[in-house]
């Protein structure tokens, strides 16, 4: 399965393992809770949707790579007891508890999630020593003398023996006690992922065209050659963090990432026409964002110019879609925190400002603990600041325009939220608009082939598009999702035949 239907297969057994019937009990008893065992080839995204997850089913989760660690620390130190065995004093050999197993009770301890995921990684590239270690952590949830918590769902991930040498082969024995997911590199999932993430235009651009050069691991004479789903997204945020300070984008830094020099190379060219096209028409984007565009008819374009010059179109508003998506993911958050505060502010305070701070040095401690866990991810705790800072403003604001007691705030707070959500209404009609003209201009300029396609296929991958045209209406993408529908029948259509012919006879 590709990557986004693991994660679903991931989440769904989470559900289903801590899911509890009347009696409070674990309705999948911990003997018959398999781990999870994601096994597909490096960079193509499990360490991530293992963090997505737990994210979505709101639980905690304890990351370990366990190549980084030793018999000890997986296991415990040794360490003498003398018992009583039929009368007699004997001295044995203890362990204390692992330093994973700890590092669960502690995350329970600080966050009060009684439930999460124990994420193992490279679990099948341990030494020699640690081995047997993980076959008995795989089939018995224990780590030296001590189990893995209930409500704990262990989920490990390796590499195929193809792309790691050290990788050791489980035995049938271990197989059967897991819940082995094979997960396959598969380009059209991660190109709604790159839509979701804001994936730079260029690469989304560049796959569209070459999806063969979006994973490969060679050996050449100059030795392993790879290029993995994790370096095409670590280069996105490079090359945006060198645009916004002007410095050039080499070959040299894109092999960096892109770690075989055909693809490397290939892809260097590309992005120098890329930002000439950016250039040369940038004019032209800004009076098609304003509807000012004037269309002559539609030409004779190479594909590769066409291909280009929608993706800037279509990553112009992927960015403007984004930022309207986040400010309104900020509104939700500042309602829920407002109705947390209002229910542990009292309406009798003497004291409203106080009460606040004291309210605010509560959340940074619990946003503090959170991180000094892993058990929030940096966007997520990047939010929680953000609704922090404009509560802070909008709050304390307050207290030079309003009285001091909290009816008085909370009618200030109310009227500033009613403010900014009449703001983002007449963010999502523009940028509505802005989705209809584009796709209006592409359809007029190049017809209704394969760059309005992508376009069409590039909005429907985007949430915050989709959420969109569902509240504002799009004319243009109405009256052409039809084409979509034909497009994913054709996909299908293909597989089928590619499974009983075993080969794609539409390849050119």
């Amino acid at each position: 399965m590709n990557i986004q239907e693991a994660k679903t297969e991931v989440i769904h057994t989470v559900r289903a393992y801590i899911a509890k019937n009347e009696d409070g009990e674990y309705k999948i008893p911990q003997i018959r809770q398999r781990p999870v065992l994601l096994m597909g080839p490096p960079g193509i995204g499990k360490t991530a949707i293992v963090e997505q997850a737990a994210e979505e089913c709101a639980v905690g989760l304890v990351s370990y790579t366990i190549t980084h660690h030793t018999r000890q620390s997986a296991v415990g130190l040794p360490m003498v007891e003398k018992k009583i065995y039929d009368g007699r004093e004997v001295t044995v050999t203890e362990y204390t508890m692992s330093e994973i197993i700890a590092s669960v009770y502690e995350c329970m301890k600080n966050t009060g999630c009684r439930e999460g995921i124990l994420f193992i990684d490279e679990v099948n590239c341990v030494s020699e020593t640690l081995a047997p270690t993980m076959l008995q952590f795989l089939q018995g949830k224990t780590f030296g003398n001590h189990r893995v918590p209930k409500g704990w769902v262990i989920v490990a991930a390796g590499n195929p023996s193809e792309y790691n040498k050290s990788v050791r082969e489980f035995d049938i024995v271990t197989l059967d006690r897991v819940k082995k997911i094979d997960v396959d590199v598969d380009y059209p999932a991660w190109k709604t992922y790159a839509a979701e993430k804001e994936i730079h235009g260029a690469i989304r651009s560049y796959l569209e065209g070459k999806s063969q050069n979006f994973y490969r691991v060679d050996q050449s004479p100059e030795g392993k050659e790879f290029v993995t789903a994790r370096g095409w997204e670590d280069l996105s945020v490079i090359i945006e963090q060198y645009e916004e300070m002007q410095v050039p984008v080499s070959e040299s830094l894109i092999r960096q990432y892109i770690q075989c020099r055909e693809i490397s190379e290939d892809f260097a060219s590309y992005y120098q026409f890329y930002q000439k096209c950016r250039e040369k028409y940038r004019a032209d984007m800004e009076n098609i964002f304003t509807g000012d565009a004037v269309v002559y008819g539609q030409e004779e374009w190479p594909l590769d110019e066409q291909l280009t010059i929608s993706n800037l179109l279509i990553s112009q508003v992927l960015n403007h879609i984004a930022k309207w998506n986040k400010s309104a993911i900020l509104m939700q958050r500042l309602e829920q925190v407002g109705q947390l505060l209002e229910r542990q502010i009292r309406v009798d305070e003497k004291n409203v400002y106080e009460a606040l701070e004291v309210f605010f040095q509560k959340r940074a401690y619990a946003l503090g603990i959170k991180e000094q866990t892993e058990t929030i991810g940096e966007e997520e705790a990047c939010l929680e600041r953000k609704v922090d800072r404009e509560l802070k403003e909008i709050l304390f604001g307050a207290r030079e325009s309003t009285g001091q007691t909290w009816e008085e705030v909370k009618d200030r707070f109310s009227e500033r939220i009613q403010e900014k959500k009449a703001e983002l209404e007449r963010e999502a009609q523009l940028r509505a608009k802005e989705m209809n003209r584009v796709l209006e201009w592409i359809s007029d300029r190049f017809g209704k082939g394969t760059a309005f396609l992508v376009a069409m296929e590039s909005f429907t991958a985007h949430k915050g598009c989709m959420e969109l045209i569902r509240e504002q209406g799009c004319p243009v993408f109405e009256e052409n999702c039809e084409m979509l529908m034909t497009r994913d029948r054709e996909k299908k259509l293909r597989k089928e035949i590619e499974k009983m012919q075993g080969t794609d006879i539409f390849a050119p």
